[in-house]
C-alpha cells in the first residue's frame, strides 16, 4: 500500500516506526504489536476513539476455531434467566449466535436482523 493514500500524519508515522519485512510484507511495530500498513491506521483510530464500558464483553478467536460456538456461550452466561427450565426466555432458541453477538469486523451501523430477541 502506498503512503500517499494515507493522511500526512500516517505517512510521517510510518517513517518513524520500527519496520521488518516478513513474507514479502512490511510490518510496523506500534506499542508492542506488529501491523501491516493497511491495518495500522484503523488500529490507531480505534485506539484513539474507543471508550470501554464496564458492561463490554470482548470475545476473541481466530478463524475456524469455533467462533460461533464461543458466541453462544456469552448470552448463556449473561442471561441466567434463559438457563431456567422455561425455554421461552432462551435467546439461543430464538436467534443464531451471530445475531446476538456482533463482530468488530461488522459495521456498528448494520441494520439488525429480523430476530425476536
Amino acid at each position: 500500500m502506498k503512503y500517499s493514500s494515507f493522511p500526512s500524519a500516517f505517512s510521517t508515522l510510518f517513517g518513524e516506526l520500527p519496520k521488518e519485512t516478513w513474507c514479502c510484507s512490511d510490518l510496523y511495530n506500534r506499542e508492542g504489536f506488529w501491523y501491516t500498513s493497511s491495518y495500522l491506521p484503523a488500529a490507531m483510530a480505534a485506539r484513539l476513539n474507543f471508550q470501554a464500558n464496564d458492561s463490554d464483553v470482548f470475545l476473541t478467536s481466530s478463524m475456524k476455531t469455533g467462533t460461533t460456538w464461543l458466541k453462544a456461550i456469552i448470552p448463556t452466561i449473561m442471561n441466567p434467566i434463559g438457563r431456567m427450565d422455561d425455554d421461552n426466555n432462551d435467546l439461543l432458541l430464538k436467534c443464531h449466535p451471530n445475531e446476538l453477538m456482533s463482530s468488530i469486523a461488522q459495521s456498528p451501523f448494520d441494520v439488525p436482523h429480523n430476530c425476536f430477541c
